[in-house]
């Protein structure tokens, strides 16, 4: 075998997988700034993407996948993000005044000081969420979040305009 060969195949081995992840986190980049632009991509894929920050209002993501996503400080102003997956997703100080949330996944989820003042949030699972320092005042719901065992409410202020008292740790189901 020629001895040029013999070294490039290895190289194309190692470097291959290189190639094809900054291909993907190019097109990725792609998908996100027609996404920003577009303000709708109904039932996507943007798992694990990073958004902080991002001016997102009014975007329509029905069914998308941002299992994962960072949405920290996020304006999610009047979003529709039904039927969405938000699993683990962070949205530390994200601003979700007026958003739809009806029957979207949110379950170990970082809410910490997020506003969801008037969102709806029927049918929302929040398993597992931190609302610690959240603004829940006249959200809409179909069931009592306090009696969800599992949230972590820390001081937040709840839809009634009743803020929880102490921290509670989630119990054990």
């Amino acid at each position: 075998m020629n001895p040029f060969l013999r070294l490039l195949i290895p190289m194309v081995f190692v470097l291959t997988p290189s190639f094809i992840n900054q291909g993907n986190d190019l097109l990725r980049q792609h998908v996100i700034q027609q996404v920003k632009e577009a303000k709708k991509c109904f039932g996507c894929n943007l798992s694990r993407v990073n958004l902080s920050k991002a001016n997102l209002q009014g975007i329509d993501l029905r069914s998308a996948n941002l299992q994962g996503a960072k949405l920290k400080n996020a304006n999610l102003r009047y979003a529709n993000l039904e039927w969405a997956d938000l699993r683990s997703v962070d949205l530390q100080g994200a601003d979700l005044t007026g958003a739809n949330l009806k029957n979207t996944l949110l379950t170990n989820a970082d809410l910490q000081q997020a506003n969801l003042q008037a969102s709806n949030l029927q049918g929302t699972d929040f398993r597992n969420a931190n609302l610690s320092y959240a603004n829940l005042i006249k959200a809409s719901k179909n069931s009592d979040i306090q009696s969800c065992h599992s949230v972590i409410l820390c001081k937040t202020v709840m839809p009634n305009g009743i803020r929880t008292n102490g921290c509670n740790e989630p119990s054990k189901i």
